[in-house]
């Protein structure tokens, strides 16, 4: 299914992990706004897809050309790049370079993993007299989500409610810079009872909305460049204390373009369960018809329960696509406070 748009919302898709946000619109819901006062938090819900691009802070390993120990050394996938001897390292590039014209035959990597540093010897792999690194690294990242609020008191937004991680290592992404966009074309692949769909889209650079580098169990952050598009009315932020099992909606772009309300049942909450604390059903027949359920770039959704912002949607079932779990919005304001 293809879905062109002319003023499209935020996406993100990286992983098995849906976000959800309730939205008023067009008289569909009218969720009551309580008057701001200081002792409150409130944010602008979303619920939009975004298109993100990222550069990784050095290159991560995520194989191996050869799998000689000589080649490889201590090395293990998903160690991150940072030095080749005293060479800073940002990408895959800078590896390149400075290998191609380096006269030893053994190098000495420093590589972060488990957030310490470590430096392993390695030897050089020589082929027609061109010298390299027997691995293979990764330095970008793209993908969809969804946004899940924008906070006017900093002018930053959340969105996706987990990490970004690297699809063939499972580690989380140290990023250096990364930017989210609107998308101008929107493909989706429904889920069915066997498989979990997906939606993709097509980027314009031009429509950037944001930057970000911070990327934390509890999903990105980053900066507003260009103004979100059709803001929804402020909302207040909810404490994780006052959800409740029972009746909630997502938040959640449509066919259309729009930010759309759905029916879930909120049927599990779990303390210091990370980005699992919630468990949702889907039982609004519009969006089952619409995505067959939870598909890949929901998460972020935003979850409203009592006209409260509680949540965002992170992961789906794999054995049910009309479940998933979420992470209390406590969660992903508190990332802000700690940065």
């Amino acid at each position: 299914m293809k879905i062109k748009r002319n003023s499209v919302f935020l996406t993100l898709a990286i992983m098995v992990a849906i976000l959800l946000i309730s939205i008023t619109y067009d008289g569909i819901k009218n969720y009551y706004i309580e008057a701001v006062n200081k002792s409150n938090k409130y944010v602008y819900p979303c619920g939009n897809l975004i298109g993100i691009k990222a550069k990784t802070d050095g290159a991560l390993v995520i194989g191996y050309e050869d799998e000689s120990l000589e080649y490889i050394g201590g090395i293990k996938k998903g160690d991150n790049i940072i030095k080749i001897n005293e060479k800073k390292i940002e990408n895959a590039y800078d590896i390149y370079e400075y290998i191609k014209d380096i006269k030893e035959d053994f190098v000495y990597l420093t590589v972060e993993r488990d957030s310490k540093e470590l430096v392993i010897k390695i030897k050089l792999k020589v082929e027609d007299e061109e010298k390299r690194l027997g691995l293979w690294v990764r330095d970008k990242v793209s993908g969809v989500g969804t946004m899940t609020f924008y906070d006017p008191d900093n002018e930053e937004f959340k969105a996706i409610g987990h990490p970004i991680k690297d699809f063939d290592t499972s580690k989380i992404l140290k990023i250096k810079e990364g930017s989210v966009y609107y998308p101008t074309e929107v493909n989706l692949e429904k889920s069915t009872e066997s498989v979990i769909g997906n939606f993709d889209c097509n980027l314009d650079e031009y429509n950037l909305i944001g930057t970000f580098s911070n990327n934390d169990n509890e999903g990105i952050e980053g900066n507003i460049i260009n103004n979100i598009k059709h803001k929804l009315p402020l909302i207040k932020v909810g404490n994780k204390n006052e959800i409740k099992r029972g009746k909630a909606s997502i938040l959640l772009e449509n066919e259309e373009g729009y930010v759309y309300p759905y029916d879930i049942n909120i049927e599990n909450i779990y303390e210091n369960k990370g980005d699992k604390n919630i468990v949702i059903e889907i039982i609004d027949e519009k969006l089952v018809n619409y995505t067959g359920g939870i598909v890949q770039g929901m998460s972020g959704a935003p979850i409203i329960q009592n006209n409260k912002l509680v949540g965002a949607l992170t992961h789906v079932f794999e054995d049910n696509a009309k479940k998933g779990y979420g992470i209390f919005i406590d969660e992903m304001i508190e990332l802000d406070k700690r940065n």
